[in-house]
C-alpha cells in the first residue's frame, strides 16, 4: 500500500514506521521475553532490568525524561497482602517515562500518551507446567513494549504536531497499579492529555488484522482504519464483548478520568484454544511458535496510527453517549 501511494504521488516520502527493520523488533522481544528476566514480575530484578533496557533506548533516541525526577522513571510502591497471613509486602517499582515535544507551537501543549505494561506474572510452579515455570510474556505484553520502543525511535526522528508521552507502566498484572499511579500523579496536567493509545492483549489467532478494543467508542477509529489500510491489514473491534476487556487493562484508569483511551491488541476472533495455549502460560515465548513477521507489521501499524492521531487537526472525542463522555466533559470543560 505504501508503495502504491508513493507511485501515485499521494505521499512525498514515507515516515520511519514504513522502514522498520524486522530484525530489530525480533531482537527486542527475544530479550524482553527471555528466561533471563524471569517473567518480569513486579518488584523483581527482572522487571528492573527491563526498565533499564527501555530507559537506555529512550536515552539513545534523545527522549526527554520525567520532569519531576530528571530520570526516565516514575517510582512508586505497591503494598500487597501476603496470602494466608496478616502481613504485607511492599514492592518498589517504576513506570518508565519518555517525552517527545511536538512541532506545532499550539498543539505541542497537548499530549498523546502511548502506553503498554511491561510487567508480567513471573515464575510459577504448577502441575500443568512441571518442566517450565517461567511465564515469559511475549504476547502479553512484550509485543506492546516493542511497539513503544519503535514509537520512541520513529517519533524522535520525525515528531508529530502534538507532544507524546511514551509510557511503559508497571504492575498491570497485579491490579493496573502503574497506570493508576500515573493518573493520580500526572507529570503534566491531566487535562492536557488528549488521548491514550494503550497496548495490551492475550495474543493472536489471526495475523492479517489487529483488534482495537473500543474501536468505535472514540473518533480515533478512522485513524486506525487508515493505518490498517496503509499496511494492507484489517482492524476490528473487540469480538468478545462478554469478556469486558475494555475495563480490564490500563486504559480504563485514563478513561475513568475522561480521557479517550482504547486498547490496541493483536488480531483475535475469540478466546479460543489458540489464545489460551499462550495466555498467562509458560508457552508464551519468543520462540519458533512466535510470528515475528506479524510482530513487525503489528508494531508498524501501531506507530502509524499513533502518528495520524497525534497529527490530526481535531482532538479525539468519545462517541456520543459513551459511558465516559460525562467524565470527558468534566475534565476538559470548555476547552472543547
Amino acid at each position: 500500500m505504501i508503495h502504491l501511494l508513493l507511485a501515485v504521488g499521494l505521499l512525498a516520502s514515507p515516515p520511519p514506521e514504513f522502514s522498520f527493520d524486522p530484525a530489530v523488533s525480533a531482537g527486542q522481544i527475544r530479550y524482553l521475553a527471555s528466561d533471563e528476566l524471569l517473567g518480569r514480575m513486579t518488584g523483581s530484578p527482572g522487571l528492573d532490568s527491563s526498565a533499564a533496557y527501555i530507559a537506555r533506548h529512550f536515552e539513545r533516541f534523545g527522549l526527554k525524561p520525567n520532569p519531576q525526577t530528571g530520570t526516565y522513571y516514575q517510582p512508586f510502591e505497591v503494598i500487597r497482602p501476603v496470602r494466608g497471613t496478616t502481613d504485607t509486602l511492599v514492592y518498589r517499582t517504576q513506570n518508565v517515562v519518555g517525552i517527545i515535544e511536538g512541532t506545532d507551537p499550539v498543539l505541542k501543549h497537548e499530549y498523546v500518551v502511548l502506553m503498554a505494561h511491561y510487567d508480567h506474572v513471573g515464575v510459577r510452579r504448577t502441575e500443568a507446567s512441571p518442566t517450565d515455570s517461567i511465564y515469559n510474556g511475549a504476547r502479553d505484553n512484550a509485543m506492546g513494549v516493542v511497539a513503544l520502543l519503535h514509537a520512541a525511535e520513529a517519533f524522535s526522528r520525525q515528531p508529530t504536531r502534538r507532544s507524546l508521552i511514551i509510557l511503559p507502566v508497571s504492575a498491570e498484572e497485579i491490579g493496573l497499579r502503574g497506570s493508576r499511579h500515573f493518573v493520580e500523579n500526572p507529570i503534566v496536567p491531566l487535562s492536557s492529555i488528549v488521548y491514550v493509545s494503550n497496548i495490551d492483549g492475550a495474543g493472536y489467532n489471526v495475523t492479517d488484522a489487529v483488534t482495537v478494543v473500543g474501536l468505535e467508542r472514540t473518533t480515533a477509529s478512522a485513524h486506525y482504519k487508515a493505518a490498517a489500510q496503509a499496511f494492507g491489514m484489517r482492524v476490528w473491534d473487540d469480538p468478545t464483548p462478554d469478556q469486558g476487556l475494555f475495563n480490564r487493562s490500563d486504559n480504563v484508569n485514563f478513561a475513568r478520568a475522561g480521557i479517550p483511551a482504547p486498547t490496541y491488541s493483536a488480531g483475535f476472533t475469540a478466546f479460543d484454544e489458540t489464545l489460551m495455549k499462550y495466555y498467562h502460560q509458560p508457552a508464551d515465548q519468543a520462540d519458533e511458535h512466535f510470528d515475528f513477521e506479524y510482530l513487525h507489521r503489528y508494531v508498524s501499524l501501531y506507530v502509524h496510527a499513533s502518528r495520524l492521531i497525534a497529527d490530526a487537526p481535531d482532538r479525539i472525542r468519545w462517541a456520543s453517549g459513551d459511558p465516559y463522555e460525562s467524565a470527558f466533559n468534566t475534565l476538559y470543560g470548555t476547552q472543547r
